[in-house]
């Protein structure tokens, strides 16, 4: 037993209601955090409603025929033991568990505050991933509330933690002018706002996004809800207005997803500010269209490679 064993436990119940291999590829994991959560907290109860919400969902692919989820047989972990208030403390112990994972299949994480995702791109610093972001806002903040470990100051901390290549923005529209000048500073972020999307069209942004990639070894792909629009996502931490629609954003999961996908979260659910349930269940189409695009993806290749 590895030493991320020791700092997982038991969910309430498992993702989509698929009693999956613990051989699978796909490796489901929550963690329920939210202490450093500003505005609307709420988010530790994430994991447990993208969970039950995949349980109702059919397990296709709105855009790839003839594949199921339960084609992948994806296996649910359970939770990571947080740390309640100790931030840093519960970012090791997702590193522990992520770096575990991937050894073995695809890390699948289900937030959780965004600050989560730290942990999972330091699992990966070894293989200097680029980082694919949906996300309202940059969370570039050197600090925020007293706090320089939080979910408005996540991705600094990662830019100098983890060599990132490239850090790509999707739907962000909700910046500080610190963050503004210090993306100016870095050639080697990008960001796609709304407004691009909507001039520009899905089909042309995710191609540009996958120009970006195409140089990258592995990528990481983290989804904060709040890029939806809060109109189709209300139940988020910290809603902004002018976000993505569904279809625009679970087309471009799809479109830039491939073999290279390093590992998937969604986060910053918070099922309390979600009555009708579809935050939660925008959530778990995300995640069951990048598995099946990464599962379709690696077949793909391994035809591909020369006998």
């Amino acid at each position: 037993m590895g030493l991320g064993r020791l700092y997982i436990t038991s969910a309430n119940r498992v993702f989509a209601g698929i009693e999956g291999s613990p051989k699978s590829a796909y490796r489901v994991i929550g963690v329920p955090y939210d202490s450093t959560t500003s505005f609307r907290p709420g988010t530790r109860f994430g994991p447990d409603a993208v969970r039950l919400a995949a349980a109702g969902l059919e397990s296709n692919s709105a855009f790839i025929k003839d594949v199921f989820l339960e084609d992948l047989s994806p296996y649910d972990e359970g939770d990571v033991a947080v740390s309640i208030g100790d931030t840093n403390e519960t970012i090791s112990r997702v590193e522990t568990v992520i770096r575990e994972l991937s050894s073995s299949g695809l890390p699948v994480m289900i937030g959780g505050e965004h600050t989560v995702t730290l942990g999972a791109l330091r699992a990966f610093a070894e293989r200097n991933p680029c980082v694919v972001m949906f996300d309202a806002h940059l969370d570039l903040r050197n600090e925020y509330l007293g706090l320089k470990v939080g979910h408005a100051t996540f991705m600094r901390r990662a830019l100098e933690q983890v060599r990132v290549p490239k850090l790509i923005y999707v739907g962000a529209r909700a910046l500080s002018r610190e963050e503004l000048e210090f993306v100016r500073t870095r050639s080697n972020i990008a960001v796609f706002s709304p407004t691009d999307i909507m001039a520009l069209g899905p089909v042309n942004v995710a191609s540009s996004i996958s120009s970006h990639l195409k140089d990258c070894e592995g990528f990481y792909l983290t989804v904060d809800m709040d890029a939806f629009d809060p109109a189709y996502a209300p139940g988020v931490g910290n809603p902004e207005p002018l976000g993505l629609t569904p279809y625009d954003g679970l087309y471009m999961v799809s479109r830039i997803v491939d073999e290279r996908l390093l590992g998937v979260d969604v986060v910053e659910v918070s099922p309390h500010y979600d009555p009708g349930g579809g935050t939660a269940a925008l959530a778990a189409k995300v995640l069951i269209e990048a598995m099946i695009k990464h599962y379709v993806s690696s077949k793909d290749s391994k035809q591909r490679r020369p006998s």
